[in-house]
């Protein structure tokens, strides 16, 4: 199975972008890894779980002392890992109470100095059906991963406070799209990948079967618009994962998950859901391949297909 394979560190100098982030709380970025961070992926993965859906319980903009604790855990999860970290403000909380809301984010320049951008991204928060932090578990191991991987175009890691109820109207990946795409130009967001959770306990500990085939374990959902940038998706997580995900798409109208607020913003986006369970010896081979996914995405430099079509009619 395909692995990444870790480049020097990026070169000393690139700086957080601060562009439409002027109402953020940047934190210090920290050298080096916590001791209590478990050394394999599968523990880590549990770790995260355990923490927020055991430890810290439910979190929703009813209970911002819960969010807050959430949010310090990410962004000290991010910090350990040596990123700077921002926080974003989100409607719902009371910052006056010292219970704001925030999204919690980290900003990894790419080698160019343009604003082409992807953004990766999970909440953190909870409702009564998704209580588990499993996607948020996911955003943190995958950035983990990538954290010393240079890339062509910059990469957004974003833990979105208030997405897990699809009603919210101050949800966190509507501040974040909006925020973004106003700074840097929706055009310059090359894509926006939706993170979505995983069942905690494995299909034997549910006694429930596993899926028949790690082809039909992981699902794309993808709007028409997005359906090249899913195929862009799917092509390096096919490599890794070593079977092709079935691409789902969908109308804009029908999207309930994070995705949505960049989608109405014209940005291709694609939602990944796995039906293994995070506990399932299964996971650690997904994370892998959605981290080789985000790497050779936010490398890709592959012409649009109506430049091909352009520069065909011009041939004799």
């Amino acid at each position: 199975m395909t692995r990444i394979h870790k480049h020097a560190a990026l070169t000393a100098g690139f700086l957080l972008l601060a562009s439409g982030l002027s109402s953020c709380t940047l934190l210090p970025a920290s050298s080096s890894g916590s001791p209590d961070t478990p050394r394999s992926l599968g523990a880590r993965m549990e770790k995260h779980t355990e923490v927020l859906q055991k430890d810290i319980g439910p979190r929703n903009a009813r209970q911002p002392k819960s969010m807050e604790a959430a949010a310090k855990y990410i962004a000290g999860s991010f910090s350990d890992m040596g990123y700077a970290v921002t926080l974003q403000p989100v409607s719902g909380g009371d910052a006056k109470k010292g219970t704001a809301i925030y999204n919690v984010l980290v900003y990894k320049p790419g080698l160019y100095s343009n604003n082409q951008s992807i953004v990766v991204g999970a909440n953190y928060d909870s409702s009564e059906r998704l209580n588990n932090g499993s996607g948020a578990a996911l955003l943190l191991e995958t950035a983990r991963g990538l954290k010393d991987i240079p890339t062509n175009h910059n990469i957004y890691f974003v833990a979105y406070a208030n997405g897990a109820e699809p009603a919210s109207a101050s949800s966190g990946a509507s501040v974040h799209a909006k925020t973004l795409s106003g700074s840097i130009g929706a055009a310059n967001i090359l894509g926006m990948i939706n993170l979505e959770p995983q069942e905690l306990a494995a299909a034997a500990e549910q006694k429930q079967p596993e899926p028949e085939s790690p082809q039909e374990a992981v699902l794309f959902m993808t709007t028409l618009r997005g359906k090249e940038f899913a195929g862009q998706c799917a092509t390096p997580f096919t490599k890794s994962w070593e079977q092709a995900p079935p691409t789902f798409h969908r109308e804009p109208s029908a999207i309930a998950g994070n995705d949505r607020h960049y989608a109405a913003l014209g940005i291709p986006t694609v939602s990944c859901l796995c039906k293994y369970a995070i506990t399932d010896s299964h996971t650690e081979d997904y994370v892998h391949a959605l981290t080789d996914m985000i790497h050779q995405v936010a490398d890709n430099d592959v012409p649009k297909p109506e430049k091909h079509a352009a520069a065909d009619q011009k041939k004799p």
